[in-house]
């Protein structure tokens, strides 16, 4: 048993280092799609992420390949940092993102918690950083031995991830009572329910359960998680920017999805309505020809 989760473990670590390739295929997928244009709104930051995702990847790899010329700690310990500055950068814009989206699906307009969002994140990653990397011979350790500033940059993740499920739920919740007190036709809601309400519901419940299991992990050393953190990461990211392929960058500064009304809400009334008519219909000409069907028999008699 033991081997097998040896064999499992070693698994995850290499799949884990190899989600880079996932990020390039991703910058390649919003090329090909049309997809890469950003400005400093909230709203492209889904795509920055991606961007400064594929940028942190590149530095590590390209450092690693590197190592032999540099074995010293403080050269390889110079990449990694570099490297992990730009994906400070990155998980900044992923949960601003989040905290925009959450608050656009619910229908706030306000924007600041999203720049909060942003700015907490950064610099409780820098404070891990500190913390993290040293560049003193032999060891090369952190400046301080601490598991704190880890704990406090997950946690404050994980209540991003919480705070916005709960109001996209929420959000959803009202969506189908209000379709059933209108006599719509609620299906509309199961047909649509793969569309970015859903995909950033999954991003931060699985964000959520990574960094979760990240805080059990730096609090108690012995608990032993698969390394899948990067997996769950890149993977949602993906899954979060097939979200923003509606979002037009530039003119008056609002997104497409902004200027047309969500299938999820302005849909539930017309599609209803149509369905509505569609079944009136149908029974209409199932009543007029049983209604034909009786006259011939009622003329054969």
């Amino acid at each position: 048993m033991g081997q097998v989760l040896g064999s499992t473990q070693s698994w995850f670590n290499a799949t884990n280092d190899a989600m880079g390739m996932v990020s390039f295929a991703t910058v390649v997928m919003m090329v090909s799609n049309n997809i890469w244009q950003v400005d400093s709104s909230p709203r492209t930051w889904v795509r920055w992420m991606i961007y400064f995702d594929a940028v942190a990847f590149l530095i590590a790899y390209i450092g690693t390949c590197a190592n032999e010329l540099m074995p010293e700690c403080w050269k390889q310990n110079a990449y990694w940092l570099a490297a992990d500055i730009v994906w400070s950068f990155k998980d900044g814009f992923k949960y601003g993102y989040i905290t925009y989206k959450a608050l656009s699906i619910c229908g706030h307009k306000i924007r600041w918690p999203c720049y909060a969002t942003v700015v907490i994140s950064l610099l409780l990653y820098w404070l891990l950083l500190v913390q993290a990397y040293g560049f003193s011979m032999p060891d090369c350790a952190g400046q301080f031995k601490s598991q704190a500033p880890r704990v406090a940059l997950y946690l404050f993740w994980t209540l991003v991830d919480i705070i916005a499920s709960v109001m996209i739920v929420n959000k959803m919740r009202q969506v189908v009572s209000n379709s059933k007190e209108a006599n719509a036709d609620s299906s509309v809601y199961y047909m649509i329910k793969f569309r970015e309400e859903i995909r950033l519901l999954v991003a931060a419940v699985g964000l959520c359960a990574v960094t979760i299991l990240s805080i059990i992990h730096a609090v108690n050393p012995s608990f032993n998680a698969l390394n899948i953190w990067r997996i769950v990461f890149v993977y949602v990211q993906l899954l979060m920017v097939m979200g923003s392929q509606k979002v037009v960058v530039g003119g008056t500064g609002s997104s497409q999805q902004s200027q047309v009304p969500s299938p999820s809400t302005a849909n539930f009334g017309s599609k209803g309505q149509a369905s509505k008519n569609d079944a009136i219909s149908a029974c209409s000409s199932i009543a007029a020809a049983n209604s034909t069907r009786q006259t011939d028999v009622a003329g054969k008699q």
